[in-house]
């Protein structure tokens, strides 16, 4: 069983090696090996070469993926989530994360534990659970995720789920297989932010077991602005809404045309945790 973290990534160099030295003291407290998974997305900047020479220095497993021009989020985590499939083996997990240095890796072993614990399908790191807390983050962002998550509550509701917007989650393997097979080209259909929601509301048709974690945000130690186009993310967040309450209902033969296999929770290679 090998853990693999996605880290799409455009003009990311200065957040780095603070986030690769995090991952080496999580490999070497909890005696686990992570393979990262980096999508540069067209960066301007030495994103891909510091990646390469942190990863070397802090001895990293890294798979680094480059785009020959900035194509947007949905489409980096699309290349990432087929390099993982390419080169994981049933049992793998994937964890998909920001590369800024806002969401703490650590988290990954609490995430991890919950879904063996549970057979879950999917662990969200969540702002809205008791024990989140959101920090150095402007008002009106949070307002407008706290928005999104009340209007996808209401109108789609997905079960287990109150963050729709945050993309630090784990999935396991197995259910992101049936999720290629059964959407294929069109599951990734959003280039932007909104593309992490779009993700959430077609697993919905799988009918994922999915189970959300508590997170502390740390907007503060993010050493870049904010990527984000604010205005654009509203109205594909809103279309993606509207086209869900408009849709029919999807195959009721899902069940047949996946049969139901229980997924292979292999031990991490967690050896005298400390």
């Amino acid at each position: 069983m090998s853990l693999f973290v996605l880290l799409p990534a455009y003009n990311e160099q200065e957040s780095i090696r603070p986030l690769f030295k995090k991952f080496q003291i999580l490999q070497q407290i909890f005696n686990i090996e992570i393979e990262l998974i980096l999508v540069d997305d067209g960066s301007s900047d030495k994103t891909a070469q510091t990646a390469i020479d942190e990863s070397q220095s802090l001895g990293i497993l890294l798979k680094l993926v480059q785009h020959p021009k900035n194509a947007g989020l949905g489409q980096a985590i699309k290349t990432g989530f087929t390099t993982f499939l390419e080169i994981s083996q049933e049992g793998d997990f994937l964890a998909a994360m920001d590369c800024d240095n806002t969401q703490p890796p650590e988290l990954l072993i609490k995430m991890y534990d919950t879904m063996i614990a549970g057979s879950y399908d999917i662990a969200i790191a969540s702002r809205y659970r008791k024990g989140s807390k959101v920090i150095g983050l402007s008002k009106f962002r949070e307002l407008m995720s706290y928005g999104a998550s009340w209007l996808f509550r209401i109108a789609v509701r997905v079960p287990g789920v109150k963050d729709y917007t945050c993309g630090y989650r784990l999935y396991n393997r197995t259910f992101l297989s049936k999720l290629d097979m059964y959407y294929g080209d069109n599951l990734f259909t959003e280039s932007g932010f909104a593309c992490m929601i779009d993700l959430l509301v077609k697993a919905k048709a799988l009918k994922p077991k999915i189970v959300e974690i508590p997170m502390v945000l740390r907007y503060d130690e993010k050493p870049t602005a904010s990527k984000m186009k604010i205005l654009k993310t509203i109205t594909r967040t809103l279309k993606i809404l509207f086209k869900n309450l408009a849709s029919t209902e999807l195959n009721s033969n899902l069940d047949q045309a996946f049969k139901e296999q229980e997924t292979l929770r292999i031990p991490l290679k967690m050896a005298n945790r400390k």
